[in-house]
């Protein structure tokens, strides 16, 4: 989904395999310790290779976050949009769809970390704010192509509005189950998150 212009190594090749391991390897850093736990010796101390193994394959910690974030939000996106095509269609798809959405993010809890923990870094870096801008775009997309097939009717105007409307619900309710497990009923926020989409289109 996001383009960070790097060219991608061919499919099961050693170069793909080394890198996948030192992905993994940083995304157990940043799951236990955020953005700040990644560095070049915290990877080196988890793989059985050398820093020049390391710099080889990926030029800087911002490459490699870089790396990890568009994994992160391949594995999130795949997981979602397999969930709402499993929805319920016709009355009530747009309520199962937000329910399908919410699941693919929180069903990915170490891909929600990386993302969460990149968008600290959006207030100092214009890199990142350049591609945080890039995924919301991309999430509204998607978004107006569902509202187009389930309302067709809908102005452009409307329908960006309430793509929009989409993502701010999914991603509120996703965040607040995140980082406060238990503090919100998540049943009840995604089914009236739901219900309200599916009135402003009735």
């Amino acid at each position: 989904m996001l383009e960070l212009g790097s060219t991608p190594p061919r499919p099961g090749s050693v170069r793909e395999l080394r890198r996948e391991e030192i992905l993994d390897a940083a995304e157990g850093l940043v799951v236990a310790g955020g953005l700040e736990g990644l560095t070049v010796a915290a990877l080196e101390g988890r793989l059985t290779y050398t820093r020049g193994v390391i710099t080889y394959h990926f030029a800087g910690k911002d490459e490699i976050v870089f790396a990890l974030l568009e994994r992160a939000v391949e594995r999130i996106d795949r997981n979602a949009d397999r969930k709402v095509k499993e929805s319920a269609r016709g009355r009530g798809r747009l309520g199962a769809a937000v329910r399908a959405m919410v699941d693919g993010f929180l069903s990915e809890g170490a891909a929600c970390a990386i993302l969460f923990a990149f968008w600290s870094r959006l207030q100092h870096d214009p890199a990142a704010r350049e591609i945080n801008a890039l995924l919301y775009a991309g999430y509204r997309q998607r978004s107006e192509r569902l509202l187009a097939e389930l309302a067709p009717r809908l102005s452009e105007r409307r329908r960006k509005a309430l793509a929009t409307l989409l993502v701010g619900q999914v991603i509120g309710i996703v965040t607040q189950a995140y980082f406060e497990p238990g503090a919100i009923d998540l049943e009840a926020s995604v089914r009236e998150a739901g219900r309200a989409l599916e009135a402003a289109l009735a």
